[in-house]
């Protein structure tokens, strides 16, 4: 049986031809039917029909557009043209294109029998001359069943008949490409197998939803990866994101079956990789030696965490919690999609928190969460952190009146003027009309300190400096707000490495 592909935009034709035609008995099978001319592309692409029977005129590409395409990789492809118009224009650039036949609508039974069988007719005489003259299988096809085969049985050198000094396979993923650029790209990349300048083999290859490459030329260093890429980024006519997966070097065919293995293997690590999208055995190394966590981050904590950073307009400090969470996920062994989800949770409980804290803010944190089917769509967490803090600063710059920045800043201000007194948290959240705990957090999360140890941390260092005019230690101590020497004693000892006295000694003897 032959098999053919129906292409027309109208569901009444489409199936009409299915029905008013015995398929079978012509000798043809009906494996598909597209609804236009893109549609035909990415169908022919994956069944690559022995005839396809074509409407002329389509919204988007027209007929002939998508005859052009294909026949610039399949020379051999067989076409019936069908129009509701007798156009001569259409029909004289129609024959142009090698098509079979050219019918008008409605289409006459008889008459489509007669050109489907005629069409067979052909397809048998081009069938028979190939048996005759079987073409020699591309070593790129030889390549994918070798590998595609589960058989250690087999050898690679009867199959590939290779003879390299050595062999690296890197996977390659292009993101973001669609509809024609994505049927496009093998062709454009064969161009770099036929690249022989440098004087080493190279191999493109399809490996499933990836490209794959087999070269003679190692790529072990980051650098030279990162060359490739921009070499690859060269030839092709869009500029997608590139991941490379690259396998250890070997000098042995039999290995080829293992380092496809493990150059597949890297892939699944590509939501975790750096800006230049090389993923290699040493990421897959730190993968396996990173301490692993059994539980998984609980979006109601973190979710807390990242509102106390936008409730007091602090981007830096929502950016860093964001870096936390994903280590915390990388550690919990959590897929890409489980921390996409888990990121679009924390994300909707903090900001659902906001407006009740600020008033008028509700539109401005709808807009910020309409970033979250785009969370969906990034390929790294490096991507989904920066587009989460990017639309954080603008929800930042569309609220920010200053209220919660200017009391951290009036806080710390207080501690730095005052910091001799009794100070207590619970004392300045009376002063600034703050809940303590809540206070507490947020000053935490401002400073990256408690409020004691930031507190410790301002008095001692006016200790130091007071040691450093040879002060005595119980007067500093009491002038810097402890009024327990022994107390102080063991805190300065603990902040510097050294007593007060023997502080004050070793300024002494340096001045």
């Amino acid at each position: 049986m032959f098999k053919v592909m129906i292409v027309d935009d109208e569901p009444a034709i489409r199936e009409g031809l299915k029905t008013i035609i015995n398929w079978n008995e012509i000798g043809f099978e009906v494996v598909d039917a597209a609804v236009n001319g893109r549609d035909a592309l990415q169908k022919f692409e994956r069944w690559k029909p022995d005839l396809t029977i074509m409407d002329i005129r389509m919204p988007g590409m027209s007929g002939l557009e998508v005859i052009e395409q294909i026949r610039e990789q399949y020379q051999h492809a067989h076409f019936l043209i069908l129009s509701g118009h007798a156009d001569f224009e259409y029909a004289r650039k129609a024959l142009g294109y090698g098509v079979d036949g050219y019918l008008l609508k409605p289409v006459d039974e008889d008459e489509m029998q007669d050109e489907l069988r005629r069409v067979y007719g052909s397809l048998h005489r081009q069938q028979q001359d190939m048996i005759v003259h079987i073409p020699e299988t591309p070593l790129y096809e030889k390549v994918e069943q070798f590998l595609g085969s589960s058989s250690a049985s087999q050898q690679g050198e009867d199959i590939l008949d290779l003879d390299w000094e050595r062999y690296q396979i890197i996977i390659l993923e292009f993101c973001h490409l669609h509809g024609e650029e994505s049927i496009q790209l093998f062709a454009q990349l064969q161009k770099f197998s036929d690249c022989t300048s440098d004087q080493h083999h190279r191999l493109i290859f399809r490996a499933g939803q990836y490209i794959g490459l087999l070269t003679e030329k190692p790529y072990v260093q980051n650098h030279e990866l990162i060359q490739l890429k921009e070499q690859l980024w060269s030839l092709l006519h869009a500029q997608p994101e590139i991941y490379l997966g690259a396998s250890d070097v070997v000098s042995d065919q039999e290995d080829l079956r293992s380092i496809y293995q493990e150059a597949l293997s890297f892939m699944g690590q590509r939501f975790w990789s750096d800006d230049h999208g090389v993923l290699s055995k040493e990421l897959a190394e730190i993968w396996k030696k990173e301490e692993s966590s059994a539980e998984a981050p609980l979006a109601g904590e973190w979710s807390d965490r990242l509102y106390y950073t936008v409730d007091i307009r602090n981007l830096a400090a929502a950016e860093r919690v964001l870096n936390e969470l994903c280590d915390v996920c990388w550690k919990a062994r959590l897929s890409e999609r489980e921390v996409k989800s888990l990121c679009s949770h924390v994300l909707s409980l903090a900001l659902s928190r906001l407006p009740a804290s600020v008033p008028g803010s509700g539109s401005a944190v709808q807009q910020c969460l309409s970033l979250i089917p785009e969370l969906y769509a990034v390929s790294t967490t490096k991507q989904m952190i920066a587009l989460v803090v990017s639309r954080l600063d603008q929800l930042l710059q569309s609220i920010n009146h200053g209220t919660h920045e200017s009391v951290m800043k009036q806080m710390t201000d207080f501690i730095q003027r005052n910091y001799s007194d009794n100070l207590k948290l619970e004392l300045l959240a009376e002063i600034f009309n703050y809940n303590s705990a809540y206070l507490g957090k947020m000053f935490k999360t401002h400073t990256g300190e408690s409020f004691n140890h930031f507190l410790d941390q301002v008095r001692l260092e006016q200790a130091k400096s007071l040691l450093a005019q040879g002060m005595k230690v119980h007067k500093v101590a009491s002038q810097v707000g402890y009024a327990n020497v022994d107390y102080f004693h063991s805190k300065f000892k603990k902040y510097t490495g050294i007593s007060p006295s023997a502080y004050r000694d070793q300024e002494s003897t340096d001045s």
